[in-house]
């Protein structure tokens, strides 16, 4: 149960990680346009992509991303240490859980994003409750 919780943390903070860097430096924009591209690419998808970002969005986002960058990094120097640091998985996978609580507050609220979006939604609703649920078999065993 730890060695699938450890990966999946390590899996969830490198993509974070890489998620901060392309905010940052390629724009929030561009990310979700690559993001949207592929997507469509493996889904055979035809819709329409996402519209163009204004610039209180690109400010506002790649303010956030190093917070995500850093929450990143905790995850990852949580799952290289379980034994000591364990006790802050179920308070980490809550701070995700509460991200995609706001992307469902926005989507009942604005309206459905790309279906990029939507995919990324529910990996954060679902994700959290495994997480803590392997921590805590792992801490029974």
């Amino acid at each position: 149960m730890l060695a699938t919780l450890r990966v999946l943390l390590i899996i969830l903070g490198v993509s974070a990680i890489a998620i901060c860097l392309s905010i940052v430096f390629l724009g929030p924009g561009t990310t979700a346009s690559l993001a949207e591209r592929l997507y469509d690419a493996l889904t055979g998808r035809h819709g329409s992509p996402s519209g163009p970002w204004s610039a209180t969005m690109d400010s506002e986002l790649r303010f956030y991303a190093p917070f995500w960058g850093a929450y990143g990094i905790i995850l990852i120097v949580v799952a290289r240490d379980l034994a000591r640091l364990g006790h802050w998985v179920p308070w980490l996978a809550v701070l995700f859980l509460l991200g995609g609580l706001g992307r469902a507050i926005s989507y009942a609220m604005v309206g459905p994003p790309h279906p990029f979006f939507v995919l990324l939604m529910t990996i954060e609703l679902v994700t959290p409750p495994i997480l803590a649920g392997l921590w805590w078999t792992g801490q029974r065993l």
